[in-house]
C-alpha cells in the first residue's frame, strides 16, 4: 500500500522551541543536483512516502521525491497512523514540543495552533482509545498532558470517555471529568483551582458567568459530593463538582424538598462549619418567608457538620432550643418528655395569665413542659431557670423554671413552697386588684375575694397564708383562714366580719336580766382544728356557750 503523507504548515522559528540540528553530510545515494536533496534507488529512480536515515539522523521523502523539511509526518505504513515532525534541515525531531498550525476545519476552536510531543522515538503522543484514562495520560517535564488520536495535545474541560475538544460546548465543565488548562499550556489539573464557568442553573438574577473553585484528585479526577481534603470537609455538587458555599447540602445546592439533617453551612473557604455557631439567613429555597424578610437566626453545626435540629441541646455549658429547621428558638418553647419535638411558642406577650394557666394559645399548645429561652435572640437565646419575671401580653407574672431542666412544672414545688402551673407562680400580679389570692389546681385558676373560699390561700410572692382569723387585704376585705392555709370565709368589709363575730349573751336571774355584747375572737387551735366554715360556725358557738355558762347565745348572724 502506498504511504500517506500529511502536510502542515509550520509557524515562524521565533514562535517555535527548536531541536537544533546541524545540516548534515549525505551518504551514497542522497543527491542534491537539482538543489532538493532526494534519495536515488540503484536504478535511478526517486524513493518516495518512505524515510531514509544518515548520520544517525532519520529524514523522510515525500511523494515527489524531495526531503521533506520544518513539516508534520502522517505516516499510515503501519496499523496506526503515526505521527512525526522533520525540522529546517529535514531531520526527524525527538523528546520535544512542536506547534502545528491548524487546519481551517479547526478554525472554530479556541486555540491558534495544535501542540504536538515527539518522543524518544520520534512519534506524537497520541491515544490509542476512546477514553482518557490513567495509561492514556502521559508525564512530560513532570507535568501531565493528554493528547487524542491524531496527537493534538488537548486542553480545557475534558470527559474521560470522550477524546475530543469541547470548546463549542460552553457547559462541558458539568459533565467533564478533567481539566488541562488553557490551549498553550494543556497540563493536567490537580488540586485546588478557581475556574471560570458558564451557569445556566444559577438562582434568578444572577449572572450566569461564575468562578467556582474546584478540587482535582492526584490522578486529575474532578471530586464530587462530600469530600474529605487536606483534613477537612468540603462539598462539591454531585454534577459538576464545582465547589459548593454557604448553605448546602452534602453534595448539591439547597432545595425545597431539603431537610434540617441534610443540611451543612460552609466557611467562606468551602470547608464545613462544625462545632460553631452561624448567624445567617436561611437559604431561599430552605425558608423562603425569612429568608424574603432578611431575617437572621442562630444555628448550630454538631462535630460531624450536622445542623443541630428538633432538640434542646446544651452547647458549652448552656442549653439552647432548636426546632425542626434547625433554627435557634427564643421566649417560649414546649418538648416531649424527651426534649425532641420542640415547637417554638412565640414570646411571653404572645400570651395571657389565663392562657399560660390553659396551657395553650394562639401560637400553640405546651406539650410535655414549658420552657423559657432568653428573649435576646441575637446575643444570648440560651434556657433560663429559676426565678424569672415575663412580661405577658396582660400583666407581669413571675415564673420558676427548675434549676436543673428548666422545666416550667405544675403542682406544688417543694423547693420554693410555692404553687406553680406551666412555671407560672401561682399568687397576685402588681396588676392585680387584691394582694392575696386563693389557688384552684384542678381548673386551673387564680381566684380573688369570694371566690377564693375553699381554696388556698398565697400572697403576692405565692407563699401560702395559713391560720389566720382575720386578715385584712389591699380592699378592706377579710379572710378566716385555717392551718392548712384554706380560705374559710371572705367578708367584703369590716362590717361583715364584725357581723359574723358578734353574739349578744342573755341571763335572768333573781328577775333581773343581764344582756352582754361581744365579739368572738377565733383562735388558732380553732383553725387547726377545723376546716370548713360549717364546723367553724359550730365551735364558735360551742365555745362561747363554754365561756358564758348559764348565759343564752344569740349570734347577730345565725350559726
Amino acid at each position: 500500500m502506498k504511504k500517506q503523507t500529511k502536510l502542515f504548515t509550520t509557524l515562524s522559528a521565533a514562535a517555535l522551541l527548536t531541536i537544533g540540528v546541524s545540516a548534515v553530510s549525505m551518504a551514497a545515494g542522497w543527491d542534491n543536483s537539482t538543489g532538493e536533496w532526494r534519495y536515488l534507488n540503484n536504478d535511478g529512480t526517486e524513493v518516495t512516502d518512505a524515510w531514509k536515515s544518515a548520520n544517525g539522523n532519520w529524514f523522510y521523502l515525500n511523494s515527489d521525491g524531495v526531503m521533506a523539511t520544518n513539516q508534520l509526518i502522517e505516516d499510515n505504513s503501519n496499523s496506526n497512523t503515526r505521527y512525526y515532525y522533520v525540522d529546517q534541515y529535514g531531520a526527524m525531531v525527538k523528546n520535544t514540543w512542536k506547534a502545528v498550525a491548524m487546519d481551517s476545519q479547526d478554525s472554530d476552536l479556541d486555540a491558534e495552533y495544535w501542540w504536538y510531543y515527539f518522543g524518544s522515538d520520534g512519534r506524537a503522543y497520541t491515544n490509542t482509545s476512546s477514553k482518557v484514562s490513567s495509561s492514556q495520560i502521559k508525564t512530560i517535564d513532570g507535568k501531565k498532558y493528554t493528547f487524542d488520536e491524531q496527537g493534538h495535545m488537548l486542553y480545557g474541560w475534558i470527559d474521560a470517555d470522550n477524546v475530543a475538544q469541547q470548546d463549542g460546548d460552553e457547559y462541558a465543565w458539568k459533565h467533564s471529568d478533567y481539566f488541562f488548562n488553557g490551549w498553550n499550556d494543556g497540563h493536567l489539573q490537580t488540586g485546588w483551582a478557581q475556574i471560570t464557568v458558564t451557569d445556566n442553573e444559577v438562582k434568578d438574577g444572577e449572572d450566569e458567568t461564575q468562578t467556582y473553585w474546584f478540587s482535582f484528585k492526584n490522578d486529575g479526577k474532578k471530586r464530587k459530593g462530600r469530600k474529605k481534603v487536606n483534613g477537612s470537609y468540603y462539598h462539591f455538587h454531585y454534577e459538576d463538582g464545582h465547589m459548593l458555599t454557604d448553605w448546602a447540602e452534602a453534595s448539591s445546592s439547597v432545595t425545597t424538598s431539603t431537610t434540617a439533617n441534610e443540611l451543612s453551612f460552609l466557611n467562606g473557604d468551602g470547608s464545613e462549619r462544625k462545632n460553631k455557631w452561624v448567624w445567617a439567613i436561611p437559604d431561599e429555597n430552605y425558608d423562603k418567608t425569612d429568608y424574603d424578610d432578611d431575617e437572621y437566626s442562630w444555628w448550630y453545626f454538631n462535630k460531624s457538620g450536622s445542623l443541630v435540629s428538633d432538640q434542646i441541646k446544651k452547647i458549652n455549658g448552656k442549653k439552647y432550643a432548636f426546632d425542626a429547621k434547625g433554627k435557634m428558638l427564643k421566649g417560649f418553647v414546649t418538648a416531649d418528655s424527651d426534649a425532641k419535638n420542640v415547637k417554638d411558642l412565640g414570646n411571653p406577650d404572645d400570651w395571657t395569665r389565663a392562657n399560660v394557666l390553659a396551657g395553650t394559645s394562639s401560637k400553640g399548645s405546651v406539650d410535655s413542659a414549658l420552657y423559657f429561652f432568653s428573649n435576646d435572640k441575637e446575643k444570648d437565646g440560651s434556657m433560663k431557670k429559676g426565678y424569672q419575671t415575663l412580661e405577658l401580653d396582660d400583666m407581669t407574672c413571675q415564673f420558676y423554671f427548675n434549676t436543673t431542666t428548666g422545666k416550667g412544672e405544675t403542682g406544688y414545688n417543694t423547693k420554693i413552697k410555692k404553687y406553680t402551673v406551666n412555671g407560672l407562680v401561682m399568687a397576685p400580679s402588681n396588676d392585680d386588684d387584691y394582694n392575696y389570692a386563693g389557688v384552684d389546681m384542678s381548673t386551673p385558676a387564680i381566684k380573688f375575694g369570694a371566690n377564693t373560699e375553699g381554696y388556698v390561700l398565697v400572697n403576692k410572692s405565692g407563699t401560702e397564708v395559713k391560720n389566720k382569723a382575720k386578715l385584712k387585704d389591699s380592699n378592706d376585705g377579710y379572710y378566716i383562714v385555717d392551718s392548712n392555709g384554706t380560705v374559710l370565709k371572705y367578708f367584703r368589709s369590716e362590717t361583715e366580719y364584725d357581723n359574723f363575730v358578734e353574739f349578744t349573751a342573755t341571763k335572768t336571774e333573781n328577775g333581773k336580766t343581764t344582756t352582754l355584747t361581744k365579739k368572738f375572737s377565733i383562735t388558732s387551735d380553732m383553725l387547726k382544728a377545723n376546716h370548713d366554715f360549717a364546723s367553724l360556725k359550730t365551735a364558735m358557738d360551742t365555745q362561747a356557750k363554754a365561756d358564758l355558762a348559764g348565759y343564752t347565745i344569740t349570734w347577730k348572724e345565725a350559726k
